[in-house]
């Protein structure tokens, strides 16, 4: 190797290497070990750490650790830490819900091939796979995966190879991520709103809300539907206005993705996406579901579980805390609240599903440290011309 490629490759390394970091201290930072609990009467915040112990609970203050007895634990409002979740759960469903969940993530994977051979990228699903478990890494430390999502485009672009001098298919790259995002978000909600018609009750405000979840799928086919019509003269990549070579630097950058649209294969393409994107979806329903069941927790009307956990998955989605601390746990209580199931269980699937998330992203933070040659290989593609 030369020398400026040994220099190029130290700051890579380095770079590598602080974000693993980075994702392995804030899973271990974030993850509750202890419940963590807090007096509802109280005139100021009193959330403190709780092991609990036969006799009551201890409370770890400040000043030093403080026993109470049963009575006095049982009035305090908690939220489940690890210890406790795992302590209260049928472990082998656990563990069998974690098998499938790691089951969803290949799932996933082949979705976005899928969309990324309709750019021209040819990869196995295995080197997706990586690409995108070592991106989990990434979604760990900012909000709405948007920096997963980032590691995904520049992983799929540090390898690939083209013709001397030739751009890279940046857009195009892009271009199939957010398609990845909008597929996932369009089958997920309409699965929910399937299974929230399948369990159909007379509880008030859920025809508004099923109505809502299917208006994102009939969205996404309308609007894609419209971007693949040709009568964008300004954007169209092809003759006209829209020719890249005069167009302004806004249409030329746009012009490879509405080429990467109407690509007479994409609706094959989409369509393979959407139904991977049904396998995806009901893993993810199944596995929640399955550690509601691990939990103990019956619910007293099954559809709010689904339409709860797509609600849970789209408020995540929106750029606010990492990993959703916060707004998906009170959604997840919101809704199952609905369902009958107390807030404690509730909060304890987030927990369980939230650490199948991070032991994914340890994972992937490990191989992207390892810098092994996923990062490195190089990729062949055809040329954006073809699609």
């Amino acid at each position: 190797m030369s020398e400026r490629r040994i220099r190029s490759a130290v700051p890579r390394r380095a770079l590598a290497w602080g974000l693993s970091l980075a994702a392995l201290a804030f899973v271990v930072w974030i993850i509750p070990v202890r419940d963590r609990c807090w007096d509802p009467g109280a005139p100021a915040s009193t959330r403190v750490a709780v092991s609990r112990t036969a006799d009551g609970c201890t409370l770890h203050v400040p000043s030093g650790d403080v026993g109470i007895d049963r009575r006095a634990c049982s009035q305090l409002r908690c939220e489940p830490g690890v210890l406790s979740t795992f302590a209260d759960a049928r472990l082998p469903v656990v563990a069998a819900m974690f098998a499938l969940y790691a089951f969803g993530t290949l799932a996933w994977a082949a979705r976005w091939n899928a969309l990324l051979s309709l750019a021209g990228m040819r990869l196995s699903v295995g080197r997706v796979w990586r690409i995108s478990i070592e991106a989990q890494a990434g979604g760990v430390l900012l909000p709405g995966g948007i920096g997963g999502d980032a590691l995904r485009v520049t992983s799929v672009l540090a390898g690939f190879r083209k013709g001397e001098g030739a751009p890279r298919p940046w857009a195009l790259v892009v271009a199939s991520v957010l398609l990845d995002r909008a597929v996932g978000l369009a089958v997920l909600a309409g699965l929910a709103a399937a299974l929230g018609l399948a369990y159909r009750s007379p509880s008030p405000g859920v025809d508004l809300l099923v109505a809502t979840l299917l208006a994102i799928p009939a969205a996404f086919v309308l609007g894609l539907a419209v971007l693949r019509l040709h009568f964008f003269a300004a954007v169209d990549p092809g003759e006209g206005a829209g020719s890249r070579a005069g167009a302004r630097p806004s249409v030329r950058a746009l012009a490879p993705v509405l080429a990467y649209l109407r690509a007479p294969h994409a609706p094959r393409a989409i369509a393979t996406a959407a139904l991977l994107s049904v396998v995806v979806a009901a893993i993810q329903f199944a596995t929640i579901r399955g550690l509601v069941f691990a939990l103990g927790a019956v619910p007293a009307e099954e559809k709010w579980v689904y339409v709860g956990t797509a609600m849970a998955f789209i408020v995540g989605a929106i750029p606010a805390l990492p990993g959703a601390w916060g707004t998906a746990d009170a959604t997840y209580v919101f809704f199952f609240g609905l369902a009958g199931i107390a807030a404690g269980p509730a909060l304890a699937v987030c927990l369980l599903y939230r650490l199948f998330w991070y032991l994914c992203a340890v994972v992937g933070a490990v191989l992207h440290a390892s810098g092994a040659q996923s990062s490195t290989a190089t990729l062949e593609a055809d040329s954006a011309d073809t699609i």
